[in-house]
């Protein structure tokens, strides 16, 4: 019977004697490495694939808190434990909010901290097996996609996903056809994705099946795994009805946000946040290839778009944040009938758990 292969832990602690402890536990397990920063530990981050981090909440400079949010946000797969002396309800609670997935108080005993690490790391596992390697952005109009989910799909690429853009019209009432699709292919290029730019009509989409069809047609060759898209929650008739027609062609495909636009209505309710900070600045680079329609297209102002992002922060730890409404999220569905990968607050501090949602 062959022996599994060993776990790589990543333990950020700045008490170098229960540093050494917590180690020797894990030894037979996992291979562990020790940093005594949260700074230290974002370079160790991005030099190896882990298993799991484990993390104290109070650390010198950056937080263990701060640490999971900026992990969480370039490598989601990765399952994050916080483990610290302090018994907090509302330290439990900011650790929902910035993505841990599970949280211990000190001391814990071996054989609970020896099956929270199996349990977490299968959960690392899962997600990796799950996680999107084909990614489809959806747009009416040149410039929809990339100030609905730019920041999301430069995450996408730094992932080592493979992003296409589909954009469903020239977008000639905005202006010339050459100028829009000259942009668009620039944009596309910033952001190292492919493009499909189609025209279903000249001026506007107007037939929910001739979008279905182009979709289609890219769903065969892309197969994308997630997909990003217009909601319904918009004014705009084009938005809504590619927001119809990709819910009618990715009747396969496991994962489907929408974004929000210019136009959308007060009814838009995100419940999946995508902190952007590290690629706010690329965006708004991006949407600057759109020359023809930064000066008179209000939606555009680099202003606006970071007061916006701002404004749907509120609901994380990061600066920036695009949201998205769930059309369907079967990973999370199935996540969340398991119970899996949540902390429980109640079973953790003992008290009356809260709804954080």
């Amino acid at each position: 019977m062959s022996t599994p292969p060993r776990l790589r832990i990543l333990l950020v602690e700045d008490d170098a004697i229960f540093a050494a402890v917590t180690a020797e536990v894990m030894r037979e397990r996992a291979l562990v490495r020790w940093t005594p920063t949260a700074e230290a530990a974002l370079a160790a981050a991005g030099e190896k694939e882990w298993d799991l981090i484990i993390t104290d909440i109070e650390l010198p400079g950056m937080s263990g808190l701060e640490l999971v949010m900026k992990i969480k946000a370039a490598q989601p797969h990765v399952a994050t434990l916080i483990l610290t002396g302090h018994r907090s309800f509302d330290n439990a609670v900011e650790a929902i909010r910035v993505g841990a997935d599970d949280f211990l108080t000190k001391p814990v005993d071996r054989a609970t901290l020896i099956d929270k690490i199996n349990e977490l790391a299968q959960l690392s596992a899962r997600r990796k097996a799950e996680s999107s390697a084909a990614v489809l952005a959806i747009g009416a109009h040149p410039d929809d996609i990339e100030v609905g989910c730019a920041g999301a799909l430069l995450g996408h690429v730094a992932q080592g996903h493979e992003v296409t853009a589909l954009v469903l019209t020239g977008g000639e009432i905005g202006g010339l056809p050459a100028d829009r699709a000259r942009e668009a292919a620039r944009a596309a290029e910033l952001m190292s994705i492919r493009l499909f730019h189609v025209n279903v009509t000249e001026s506007s989409i107007g037939d929910a099946a001739a979008a279905a069809t182009e979709i289609l047609r890219v769903l065969d060759e892309v197969r994308p795994d997630t997909i990003y898209t217009h909601s319904e929650h918009d004014f705009n008739q084009d938005h809504r009805i590619v927001h119809q027609a990709t819910l009618t062609a990715a009747t396969g495909v496991p994962r489907i946000y929408c974004y929000e636009s210019a136009s959308s209505t007060v009814e838009f309710q995100p419940s999946h946040f995508v902190a952007v900070d590290e690629f706010m600045d690329r965006k708004l680079a991006v949407l600057r290839a759109y020359t023809s329609q930064v000066r008179q297209r209000r939606h555009l102002d680099a202003e606006l778009l970071r007061a916006t992002s701002r404004y749907w922060s509120r609901y994380g730890q990061s600066r920036f944040v695009e949201p998205f409404e769930v059309a369907r999220d079967i990973a999370s569905e199935r996540d969340s009938e398991a119970d899996g990968g949540r902390i429980d607050v109640e079973a953790v501090l003992g008290g009356d758990a809260v709804d954080v949602s």
